[in-house]
């Protein structure tokens, strides 16, 4: 297939919601619709557009110099937190001089006005990541989009394209925009601005008391009731870590990949470490529960225990729409199916009695002042009457409890007495061990070149909560034997603090000057202020830096069908898909492309559904070779998902990519699909 500019192919991908780029109007205009980006979501919370607004009937033409007068938008979007949404609003050039691609004093923006975020403000909805912006892929934290068509002369009518992201907190936001030639002076028509509408994340589909923590003894039962509320079927059971169950109502997922980087699997992590002893009644023994139907009532009685020791655990209701035994989640970790939660229960073994021991520590409860042993069988308490040691270096409560942490080892004289006084003396500190430091090269500013070092800093579980990691870094002649003996020359570039309930954090470093680098990651014992190092890979950033394009988000620059091996005109069962990206791409499980072909037919291609890979090997397209995980191949096992229907049954080809999810490059940019030079699947090649 050949390869299509982009001004056409957004001609083709919006042919059905009408959005012209670049060219003169001619009749009334429909309003544009943009399809939210993202994971799509069940009940729990779906995003959606408004309608668009339609241009007014007449403008200004003719005006000297740079002028512009606003001509339509796609709706206000409303959304689910952390959701991203492509929004579209038409600006007619109503001067007397074109728009120039490329030219400084000549080239049209978008940029933030006033009263919301202000003029050339940063904005909470969408940015380049700097300046606190989120990075949506603006062009600058202040200027929202540039013109897309290389010229726009006067009476043209030119389709900007931006996307929002929907900050994390439910509420109403806006963004006020105002166009401009960069260098020349601010165009007319301010006052145009993005209403964009965050949902809360609908928890309330199943309602789960208590709502208050409780601490008792292993092999106890606590008992919780599940309301559901306007819904039907079933609900599974499951547990998960109350450590790692924020406030915001999202959920841990941190699977990782052959490398020990996080890299999430879009499914919440459960726990085994209870377990539901009856349901309704029914006497049951396991931590996961299929398929508890909703009796009329709405009304499901459990009862939870366990006989770990070290179990702090929160019950969780969820309707598993489809039927994976698994709580999904979108790309910010927030549940796309209805779900309730129960308040956490933590359960303990009996206290210890008065003697001498020597234990490996298992949870800890700097709240309540306790600790028990890593077999889960005995509690032991501590307050300020007690003497505590580290090795031989006598510390304060305050002290011991900054060390105290899952897998210390500690030697005690334990009196059960709480007006007796015990010694604690911890003989093995493992709270705060060595990171994992890996390093990677990328655009992660949109400054279109990879000069950006990224360092991924993943702690052993056992680390204490909210340390704060130094970060250092060297430039170094040549890769060495390793970053360790590499000559030194380290400085520090920063610090860090990995989140409670994390394991992971990210630490950038941005525009880095061609050459070796390495880093060193430490942790600092605030008793005794020694220093632990871990050190990373080398890294190389290019000379010159190896240039990524407009931005940093990867594009699809050859896509094409190789195979139709059912009706010659839809795809089916059995036809084969190639596309060609522009950087080394990850696929996550359930990622999915959407195509829309010319009769109006919405319909999403799902991974898992039909078979997606990437090649590992070089592999060519139209005689252009492309090195490891740049092709990816789906495999269509069924008939695509119609999302809204056409003129015509099922998904035709010619089909047009108009939206992606969980397709990405290997720092996470996601595929921009609008701006890609090709993303057309037709006939085979």
């Amino acid at each position: 297939m050949e390869r299509v500019r982009v001004a056409v192919r957004l001609l083709t991908a919006f042919a059905v919601v009408a959005l012209v780029a670049a060219t003169a109007p001619a009749g009334p205009s429909r309003a544009a619709q943009v399809a939210p980006s993202g994971t799509s979501r069940a009940q729990a919370c779906v995003s959606s557009v408004g309608p668009g607004i339609a241009p007014p009937g007449t403008v200004p033409s003719g005006l000297p110099g740079f002028h512009a007068s606003w001509y339509g938008q796609s709706g206000y979007p409303t959304l689910c937190p952390g959701d991203k949404s492509t929004a579209v609003v038409a600006y007619y050039n109503s001067g007397t001089r074109g728009w120039v691609s490329g030219r400084l004093g000549e080239m049209a923006f978008l940029g933030t006005w006033t009263p919301l975020p202000g003029q050339d403000q940063p904005s909470s909805l969408g940015g380049d990541g700097t300046n606190g912006s989120p990075a949506t892929g603006w062009p600058r934290y202040n200027r929202v989009a540039a013109q897309p068509a290389d010229y726009v002369g006067p009476n043209q009518v030119s389709w900007f394209q931006f996307t929002i992201q929907a900050p994390q907190q439910p509420g109403t936001y806006r963004l006020y925009i105002r166009p401009l030639v960069e260098g020349a002076n601010w165009m007319e028509d301010f006052g145009v601005f993005w209403q964009v509408t965050v949902r809360a994340v609908d928890l309330t589909g199943v309602l789960v008391s208590p709502t208050t923590a409780l601490t008792q003894a292993i092999n106890t039962t606590r008992s919780y009731t599940a309301q559901a509320n306007g819904i039907t079927g079933c609900l599974d059971l499951a547990f998960v870590d109350a450590a790692t169950y924020p406030v915001n109502g999202s959920f841990r997922d941190a699977e990782t990949d052959a490398s020990g980087k996080v890299v999430g699997d879009d499914k919440a992590d459960l726990s085994t470490a209870a377990t539901f002893a009856t349901v309704g009644g029914i006497q049951k023994g396991t931590s996961y529960v299929d398929c508890v139907v909703i009796p009329p009532s709405g009304t499901i009685d459990v009862t939870v225990t366990s006989t770990n020791g070290n179990a702090n655990v929160r019950p969780i209701f969820f309707q598993d729409t489809n039927n994976n035994n698994a709580l999904d989640l979108n790309a910010t970790n927030f549940p796309t199916e209805i779900v309730g939660v129960g308040a956490p229960v933590r359960f303990i073994p009996p206290p210890a009695t008065s003697s001498s021991y020597t234990i490996a520590v298992g949870a800890v409860n700097l709240d309540e002042h306790y600790f028990v042993d890593s077999g889960g069988t005995k509690t032991f308490r501590y307050d300020g009457n007690d003497v505590f040691m580290l090795g031989n270096m006598t510390l304060s409560l305050a002290q011991f409890e900054q060390l105290l942490s899952t897998g210390d080892g500690i030697t005690m004289t334990y009196s059960a007495d709480p007006t007796g006084m015990s010694s604690f003396t911890i003989t093995n500190d493992v709270g705060r061990a060595a990171v994992t430091v890996v390093g990677n090269v990328d655009d992660y500013d949109n400054e279109n070149v990879q000069d950006d070092i990224q360092i991924t800093i993943t702690e052993p579980p056992t680390n204490v909560d909210d340390i704060v990691y130094q970060v250092w870094g060297t430039s170094v002649t040549a890769i060495g034997p390793s970053c360790e003996s590499s000559g030194g020359g380290y400085a520090p570039r920063g610090t860090v603090q990995i989140p409670r309930g994390q394991d992971t954090v990210a630490f950038l470093d941005r525009q880095i000057s061609s050459g070796f680098y390495c880093y060193r990651v430490g942790v600092t014992n605030p008793v005794t202020n020694a220093t632990l190092w871990a050190y990373g890979n080398f890294i190389t950033v290019e000379t010159p830096p190896t240039p990524v394009g407009p931005n940093a988000d990867p594009r699809s620059i050859d896509a094409r069908v190789t195979t139709v091996a059912g009706l010659a005109n839809t795809f089916d069962a059995g036809d084969v898909i190639k596309i060609a990206f522009s950087k080394d791409m990850k696929i996550a499980p359930g990622a999915r492309i959407q195509g829309v072909d010319a009769d109006g037919t919405f319909a999403d291609i799902v991974c898992g559904t039909n078979a997606c890979t990437l090649n590992t090997a070089t592999e060519a397209l139209a005689g252009t070779p492309y090195p490891p995980n740049r092709v990816l191949t789906i495999v269509l096992k069924a008939s695509p998902t119609i999302v809204q229907a056409g003129t015509n049954p099922g998904l035709q080809l010619p089909a047009t990519i108009s939206e992606a999810a969980g397709i990405s490059d290997l720092a996470g940019n996601p595929w921009d699909v609008l701006a890609s030079p090709d993303g057309v699947l037709g006939a085979p090649d």
